[in-house]
C-alpha cells in the first residue's frame, strides 16, 4: 500500500495575556496547520488553494489569541 506525504500549510502563533485566576502574566504559543491535499476541498468541491487555507488559518489563530488563558496549576482554583 503506497504512502502519500502532502504539503504542511502551517502559521506559528504566540501570545501573551494575563492567568484569568491569579492575574500574573504568561506566554502561549500554538501552530495551526492544514494540508495541500485533494480532500481538503471548499464547500463547492473545489480543491483549497495555499492562500485559501493561509486565510482560515489565519482566522483561527486570531480566534485562539482572542481566548483567556488559565495557568495549569491555576485550573483546580477556579472552579
Amino acid at each position: 500500500m503506497p504512502t502519500y506525504t502532502f504539503e504542511k500549510v502551517e502559521l506559528y502563533g504566540e501570545k501573551r495575556v494575563k492567568c484569568t485566576v491569579c492575574g500574573k502574566a504568561m506566554k502561549r504559543r500554538t501552530t495551526v496547520y492544514q494540508t495541500l491535499n485533494p480532500f481538503n476541498k471548499t464547500d463547492d468541491g473545489k480543491v483549497k488553494s495555499r492562500s485559501q487555507i493561509l486565510a482560515e488559518l489565519r482566522v483561527k489563530l486570531d480566534a485562539w489569541r482572542g481566548q483567556a488563558e488559565t495557568h495549569a496549576k491555576c485550573e483546580g482554583d477556579a472552579s
